[in-house]
């Protein structure tokens, strides 16, 4: 037993650290250089070519592992010099119009366009050096093993990998518990291997203190990287600051405040400060439509100060729905009002799409708190967090929520016109064309839907919504949800991106990682059909259940378990006639893609959580069988996972694609790849 633990340890820990690290490189890298919360699959693809560079260069020659520790001191250094330089500048990006991310820096479209390749780029480059000797230790531990049993010792890592992490974050620790528990892991895989120096442990002590003094006052919930710091403004009198709440920093950009606006504070700092008066109208405006003793409903409850203004206005009960939990608590905590202490709120931890399906109550008011987001749901998707709340099919069910004489309000605070013209024309096609008003206020844009009179349209400042009917602005939908895209396009910046990365690293990897040129085109293929899947299935998870972290972690484990299952069944049965498994493959694909997930509403939570998983990992199953016997009749571990891992990367910018077709395209997509994968398989075999 004790020998067989020492032989199988080494592949568990250092597979188990390859996606440990892999989530923890994408998240720190994502809240400090703002730009990858907008482009978290850029880490990713990274990854994943680094891992497959590090496999095919298994068994020739040269040991990548000592390069990790000054690898990971440049890295931490350069993420955080950027990330402190480009939040006091603003993000460089050349949107040229096409899509909105927030606070960009006012340079020319060429600066930016400079700026932006520059810093993706080298975070690209640097992030797969990094990890070519993580993989490259893969390799060579899965090497002294059969392929298959190997390969399940992998995958059972991989899951081990992900629940760590995912611990770490309901914990809500900060990086240098991450990062300090991965070095820690690898240290010792180091120590074992006799490969382990002294200037790697200094290494590895200067970066988690870098980690600890520049991470002093953030918050790290599991989505985002959070600050807190006191709010004053300016009295006119005098022009002395006097503190009226708090500012949360999001990614270490604004987010939100928590204001004083009950009527006492008000009356105090009326002639002083008289923009917070506007501010306080704007925030009372939704609950003023409804009469006192009103049941209400806040998605997207921040901080607090929707559900102050609800109490403000006599709401008799308050359904306040935050995904955060971290900014819940600070809001309990910090809101000057105490709004969240108050009996008559119901405090709830959920995505707002979620909770619309769980909940059968009906309210008064449906209110949409500023809910925006500055991150994506995860490296699987383009996605972001807030992507599914603004979509038709979301508003149908806001609708569904609303009592008879009911308001449903959405304020948003983007400079786009363009998204307040299509969140204008959603609202028109699922309520009508009458009965949508709108108001400029001081903290956005805000929309009602719902039956109002005259009277009330004078005393709230509100006047009927008119299209722009010049304005060319496609709907969101839940599978086409980019509320953030100007039209149904990958923006140029995306394609410029990818093309300096394809070129740079095909020109670095042919110079000096050949091996990597010369894959196996069939794992190859499968790699990059997987991928898209992998993409499909935990955007369509989050869509079902909820855009929230555990979900995502719930999704991933999906998919490893049943790589985990094709691969038990490959182990038990001495071979699989692959045609056979393919046509499977295939008519997965076609129920999946065809199968109406809207059907799932209305069952039981579980029996939904239990058939949906199984249906959206189906083609997963099938594909992993395919990958995993073609592994055994290989012979070996090591050039087909680099092959298909490095197809991984392909895949994931065919995920691109649905910013054009939509998110059901990526079946087609996936099925287009595997037929290639098919006849690379019948090439080799003839």
């Amino acid at each position: 037993m004790i020998l067989s633990f020492r032989r199988w340890f080494p592949l568990f820990l250092v597979s188990g650290l390859g996606l440990f690290f892999e989530l923890a490189v994408i998240r720190w890298m994502s809240a400090e250089v703002r730009l990858f919360s907008y482009f978290k699959n850029l880490p990713l693809l990274a990854a994943f070519l680094g891992l497959a560079i590090g496999f095919a260069v298994v068994g020739k020659g040269r040991d990548y592992r000592p390069t990790f520790a000054p690898l990971l001191g440049l890295f931490v250094a350069l993420v955080l010099a950027v990330g402190r330089v480009a939040s006091a500048r603003g993000l460089a990006y050349p949107s040229g119009g096409d899509e909105f991310l927030w606070y960009t820096a006012p340079f020319s479209y060429w600066l930016s366009l400079a700026l932006f390749l520059s810093v993706v780029l080298v975070f690209f480059l640097l992030t797969v050096f990094l990890f070519i000797p993580l993989g490259q230790a893969t390799g060579e531990e899965m090497a002294r093993h059969a392929p298959v049993p190997a390969y399940i010792a992998n995958i059972l890592a991989s899951l081990a990998g992900v629940w760590v992490f995912s611990f770490l974050s309901y914990l809500q620790s900060p990086p240098v518990i991450w990062f300090g528990l991965g070095l820690l892991g690898f240290g010792y895989y180091l120590y074992d291997r006799r490969a382990l120096s002294r200037q790697t442990i200094t290494l590895f002590a200067a970066a988690l203190l870098a980690l600890v003094i520049f991470g002093q006052g953030a918050i790290w919930s599991p989505y985002q990287r959070l600050e807190v710091t006191d709010l004053y403004l300016a009295r006119q009198s005098d022009g002395q600051p006097l503190k009226v709440g708090y500012t949360l920093n999001v990614q270490q950009v604004f987010y939100q405040r928590a204001v004083d606006l009950s009527p006492q504070f008000l009356a105090e700092v009326k002639s002083e400060i008289p923009e917070m008066e506007d501010m306080a109208f704007s925030y009372n405006l939704p609950y003023r439509l409804r009469p006192q003793g009103s049941q209400v409903l806040i998605v997207g409850a921040g901080m607090g100060n929707d559900a102050a203004a609800a109490l403000r206005n006599g709401a008799a009960h308050v359904d306040a729905v935050e995904i955060d939990p971290a900014i819940l608590a600070l809001g309990r905590k910090l809101h000057p009002e105490l709004p969240y202490s108050d009996s008559r709120v119901a405090t709830i931890v959920d995505d707002a799409r979620s909770f619309f399906i769980k909940s059968s109550e009906h309210y008064d008011v449906v209110a949409f708190g500023l809910l925006d987001s500055h991150t994506l749901l995860s490296g699987l998707s383009s996605v972001r967090l807030d992507s599914f709340v603004y979509t038709l099919e979301s508003f149908r069910q806001v609708r569904e929520h609303l009592k008879d004489d009911g308001v449903a309000v959405v304020t948003f605070a983007a400079s786009a016109p363009w998204i307040e013209e299509r969140l204008g024309r959603m609202l028109v096609q699922v309520f009508g064309a009458d009965q949508v008003y709108v108001h400029t206020g001081a903290v956005g844009t805000t929309f009602v839907a719902g039956r109002l009179a005259p009277d009330q349209l004078t005393r709230a400042q509100l006047t009927h919504w008119q299209p722009n009917p010049t304005a060319d602005v496609p709907l969101t939908t839940d599978d086409w949800p980019y509320l953030y895209l100007r039209l149904r396009q990958v923006p140029a910046a995306y394609g410029q991106a990818l093309l300096l990365i394809g070129v740079v690293c095909l020109v670095l990897v042919a110079r000096s990682f050949p091996e990597a040129l010369r894959p196996n085109w069939h794992f190859w293929l499968l790699g990059a059909a997987f991928l898209l899947i992998e993409f499909k299935s935990v955007t369509e998870l989050a869509l079902l259940f909820g855009t929230t972290w555990l979900v995502n972690s719930l999704a991933i484990s999906g998919v490893l378990m049943m790589a985990l299952a094709a691969n038990l069944i490959v182990l038990r049965v001495p071979r699989l006639d692959l045609r056979l498994i393919y046509a499977f493959l295939f008519a997965s694909l076609a129920l999946t893609f065809f199968f109406p997930l809207n059907l799932l509403a209305g069952w039981m939570p579980v029996i939904r959580a239990v058939f949906s998983m199984v249906l959206l990992s189906l083609p997963l199953f099938f594909a992993g069988m395919i990958f995993s016997e073609s592994l055994r009749r290989a012979g070996e571990t090591a050039r087909p996972l680099a092959s298909n891992l490095s197809g991984s990367v392909v895949g994931g910018m065919l995920e691109y694609g649905s910013l054009w077709w939509g998110i059901k395209s990526l079946y087609v997509i996936a099925a287009i790849v595997y037929v290639g994968a098919l006849a690379a398989s019948r090439a080799k075999s003839k």
